[in-house]
């Protein structure tokens, strides 16, 4: 079992929260508790914010040569690797991930963000306008200064590298606040960085419930910045809180990703990228793939190959290696996924696959589940449902593909399926989605920009020219190279 910090890291050292109020972190599999957290609140988010400004204003990191501060970066990327079996089985336990993707995809991802991250400090550069024989004007890019960064518990240490990574390498500090739900592997991830030498102040951790500690951080007045991963409706009220001090806010939010699938696309990669799109995590993904579109010639044989690969995935014990699904992150959410069912059966969706709970297993095992016929208009083709449960709908032709495909409010992802180049770009220009696959291609890169429609959000997360623009100052200096001025009105 991995040793936990289970106090709040303020200013490069450990503190328990001013109220002495502490949170159960559980074991989602099992019901049982792994460790007793301190709770911040708005005291304890004053004084994350304070280090974190005091170590912008007056501090080192900043004003640091930037191959110095990609260097830390670099030594923190592998220092999560010397560490990965720590960090995985903290996550796996924590949210009930299966190991073999903790090990496999979420710890060595934050490694390589980290240590992408660490080459771009000396690449932020400016610009230089115009020609005038008597005036120089340029535009130079600058730290932002403090960032709130707010991250939820589906990928906990992978979302916080995606937020600290860029931010860092901008020359920023951070107040990161992990979700209550897993914020095991974010403490973490704060000692070591302290271990290779980031200044005090510049990493801050606290944790705390969004409607304390989340909204004490978004309001405090010593935030430059608020950058958020979550739900579209606490989206909307960081955009409500934003508004005091003018804050700039960027926005990752849900995702209801549709799957095309026309009928030349191979059907053996089909089936498992559908699969993998909407099962991996238990579709606890953002852009997991949840509305599949079957053109009406092949549905029946597409759906019967898709729920036997359904049928034979393996769930159980996160941590034995031979799991390739777990269970979901907490009780309250297993319930939330059994109303959308329930939900999506009353309105006339066919259930045709739905599996059976292992034996002995915690209420938050849930089985993959396959509804077909169902309409855009049902709640379950609308609402994002971030569980293990996969609509398919059918299509006639190619623009009612798009229009299926169009029709909801989020826009974070769409996938595409077919041998056809040009029909592949053709849809992939009129689909409402700031991400597009084709034939299952692209995986997360830190040089990749992560783009949002509609509801799905509002800025880029990661990408190198992105990061700059998201999390840098822009000034413009005009120098005056004349020697002589009239004087106004003359």
């Amino acid at each position: 079992m991995p040793a936990w910090p289970h106090q709040l890291f303020i200013d490069g050292a450990w503190c328990d929260s001013q109220s002495g109020r502490t949170w159960s972190v559980t074991n989602p599999a099992t019901g049982n508790e792994l460790a007793n957290v301190a709770l911040a609140d708005a005291a304890d988010v004053d004084r994350a914010v304070i280090a974190a400004r005091r170590a912008f204003d007056e501090g080192e990191w900043p004003r640091m040569d930037p191959l110095h501060r990609g260097r830390l970066l670099f030594r923190l990327a592998e220092r999560i690797r010397e560490n990965l079996s720590d960090l995985a089985m903290t996550d796996t336990l924590n949210v009930g991930k299966p190991i073999r993707d903790t090990q496999g995809f979420d710890v060595p991802c934050a490694a390589d963000l980290f240590e992408s991250y660490a080459g771009l400090p000396d690449k932020i550069s400016g610009k230089c306008f115009g020609t005038l024989p008597d005036n120089v004007t340029l535009q130079i890019r600058e730290p932002m200064g403090v960032i709130a960064a707010i991250v939820p518990w589906n990928f906990p240490l992978t979302n916080a590298a995606i937020k600290l990574a860029p931010i860092l390498a901008c020359g920023n500090t951070v107040v990161l606040k992990p979700s209550e739900v897993s914020p095991l592997s974010a403490l973490m991830l704060a000692q070591l960085a302290s271990d290779v030498g980031f200044p005090p102040g510049v990493i801050n951790v606290i944790h705390g419930t969004g409607q304390e500690a989340g909204a004490a951080l978004v309001k405090h007045p010593g935030i430059d910045k608020i950058t958020f991963t979550g739900r579209h409706q606490t989206g909307a009220q960081m955009l409500e809180a934003a508004k005091s001090g003018m804050k700039g806010v960027m926005l990752e939010l849900g995702g209801k990703t549709p799957s095309i699938v026309f009928p030349d696309a191979p059907i053996d990669n089909v089936v498992n990228g559908v699969i993998t799109g909407i099962f991996y995590n238990l579709g606890q993904v953002c852009v997991a793939g949840s509305r599949l579109l079957i053109h009406e010639s092949q549905h029946d044989d597409l759906l019967e190959r898709i729920v036997a690969k359904a049928r034979s995935l393996r769930q159980g014990d996160p941590t034995d290696p031979n799991m390739q699904l777990g269970c979901l992150a907490t009780p309250g959410h297993c319930e939330t996924v059994r109303k959308c069912v329930e939900k999506a059966e009353k309105e006339g969706a066919r259930c045709i696959a739905t599996g059976i709970r292992p034996v002995d297993s915690a209420d938050c095992f849930y089985p993959p589940t396959v509804f077909d016929r169902v309409t855009p208009g049902m709640t379950v083709a609308r609402e994002e449902v971030f569980g293990p449960v996969l609509s398919v709908m059918s299509y006639r032709d190619e623009a009612d593909a798009i229009r299926i495909a169009n029709d909801c409010e989020f826009g974070l992802m769409a996938n595409i399926w077919t041998s056809d180049g040009t029909c592949a770009l053709r849809v992939a220009r009129q689909i409402r989605a700031g991400r597009i696959t084709i034939n299952g291609g692209g995986a997360l890169r830190a040089n990749v920009p992560v783009f949002g429609y509609k509801l799905s959000g509002i800025g880029a997360e990661l990408g190198f020219e992105e990061t700059v623009h998201e999390y840098c100052s822009s000034k413009a200096i005009l120098y005056s190279l004349s020697t002589e001025k009239s004087p106004w009105p003359e």
